[in-house]
């Protein structure tokens, strides 16, 4: 019997979160993400490196071409202004299309330089892992048709075990590194780590967006209701929701409302 496409993404996520858990590369699973999600143009997973020199970029792919470090720098130009970016988050998938008019997206310099690489008209990505020097996340590509509720399905499978692993490798590697005395031997108090959370979110101000789908919400309108006045998709609604709960520092409608209106009264 053939095996399903949700027993193959069971095994492809077991298999790649053990890869990331024990700290080796995840290129070699990469090709049965391919195959999960029928990625036609390929899938790639980005690492963002701040340095000293600036910011890093490396990108490992698998059935497309390789990234260049010139490609990877021209991306990372305009990382800041791809739709998708901002709402990326470890709680689920973001598809291109459900942000902004996918054709209109086609010819932008943001598409020629993140996509237009691999034909991939239709991106769709997950955040695996994000710290104050690095933000990891995983793209899939498809060049003739969207990927569907079912492919968002299978890649948020993909992504729940990896990001875990992930972050378990990540605190192990500094826990190592602080036994090495690569590290100060006291550990770094949560105070600074606090006041510069703190500080992030009370410089946040939502996009234009955003702001539209927090006042409906603050006025009490259900999602559902949002999507239609806006025209866009109920999970496009939560996923800007969910960014403006990450950014802000804020939990649930309450608390995001409570926090818009005091912006709006301080503008």
């Amino acid at each position: 019997m053939p095996e399903t496409r949700q027993l193959a993404a069971a095994r492809t996520a077991r298999d790649v979160a053990v890869a990331a858990a024990r700290g080796e590369p995840l290129a070699p699973w990469l090709p049965e993400v391919v195959d999960v999600l029928r990625a036609d143009a390929g899938v790639g997973v980005t690492r963002l490196r701040r340095t000293g020199q600036g910011v890093e970029v490396s990108v490992a792919v698998a059935g497309s071409a390789p990234i260049t470090a010139e490609m990877g720098r021209l991306a990372a130009e305009v990382a800041d202004q791809h739709p998708a970016i901002p709402v990326l988050s470890t709680s689920g998938a973001v598809r291109v299309s459900d942000l902004v008019p996918i054709r209109d997206f086609w010819h932008t310099e943001v598409y020629e330089r993140m996509h237009g690489h691999v034909g991939g008209r239709y991106p769709v990505a997950v955040m695996l892992h994000s710290s104050a020097t690095d933000v990891v996340f995983l793209g899939a590509h498809r060049g003739h048709d969207d990927f569907g509720t079912e492919d968002l399905h299978l890649l948020e499978m993909i992504q729940r075990p990896l990001v875990a692993a992930l972050t378990f490798r990540a605190t192990l590697d500094d826990t190592v590194a602080v036994l090495r005395g690569e590290e100060p031997p006291a550990l770094p108090s949560a105070a600074p780590r606090l006041a510069t959370a703190a500080a992030l979110c009370a410089d946040y101000r939502p996009t234009c967006r955003e702001a539209e789908v927090l006042t409906l919400a603050a006025a009490g309108w259900t999602n559902q209701r949002i999507a239609r006045r806006l025209g866009i998709t109920e999970r496009t609604v939560r996923k800007h929701l969910s960014s403006v709960y990450e950014q802000s520092g804020r939990r649930g409608r309450a608390a995001a409302a409570a926090w818009w209106a005091a912006q709006q009264d301080d503008s």
